[in-house]
């Protein structure tokens, strides 16, 4: 009973790797725009493409719709969400009323070492139509917004705020192709940053606000543009 039930174990424990290995590629897929909104996606297609069985495509796509990403549809499988300006408008709306508040307790809380070390996350760019380091450059742009929202002490609020710009990762690989803005990107970070440990909240704050609106207008002018290159397979 002993070796069935630790075959048992070991085969869920590999299971769940599966599932987590099958979410990570395809939410990356889905924020890269390689599979386009509103495109239909099957079990099976997707175990294929993954190389894995339906099972853990089948748990990965469940926690994609939870975050938004995946729709379910009875008996024809997932869509890709699409991309609204309602979504990208409400979207923005939370994240600077989220980030914001984080920033302020943030600033209340955060020893010069904590500072410091965000500062050490700041300094990262990207390749222009680059679109790998577009994926990148995304996950370390992620990476800073969620250690800067940790520094408030609030792990709901971070929680939430990781999830949020999890979710809006499509919407800013749309802005990025626009046009070569990494250098100006890096610097908004910077600015930030420096303002942070010179204790000037209020202008850390409308430098936070300002950059999450410069960004919702890149996307927006990508999207009216429509000369967004996608890189679809």
């Amino acid at each position: 009973m002993t070796d069935v039930n630790a075959e048992a174990t070991a085969a869920r424990g590999t299971r769940r790797t599966m599932a987590e290995e099958v979410y990570l590629a395809l939410k990356r897929d889905l924020i890269t725009l390689r599979h386009k909104p509103g495109a239909a996606l099957t079990e099976q297609g997707l175990a294929e493409r993954y190389g894995s069985s339906r099972v853990p495509v089948r748990e990965a796509c469940r926690r994609l719709q939870q975050e938004g990403l995946l729709k379910a549809v009875p008996y024809k499988g997932y869509f890709v969400d699409r991309v609204s300006l309602k979504d990208i408008y409400d979207s923005f709306e939370l994240r600077l009323a989220l980030e914001s508040h984080a920033l302020s307790r943030a600033a209340e809380r955060a020893t010069d070492a904590e500072l410091g070390r965000l500062a050490g996350l700041a300094g990262t760019e990207y390749t222009f139509h680059d679109w790998e380091s577009y994926t990148e450059f995304l996950e370390r742009n992620e990476d800073f917004h969620v250690q800067l929202a940790a520094l408030s002490g609030n792990s709901r609020l971070v929680a939430v705020l990781r999830d949020l710009i999890g979710a809006m990762q499509r919407f800013f690989m749309l802005g990025l192709d626009l046009g070569d803005f990494a250098a100006e990107m890096r610097g908004e970070h910077e600015e930030l940053v420096a303002l942070l440990q010179a204790g000037q909240v209020d202008a850390a704050v409308a430098c936070l606000r300002r950059q999450i609106l410069a960004s919702r207008d890149r996307i927006l002018k990508a999207l009216a543009s429509g000369r967004i290159d996608l890189p679809l397979e």
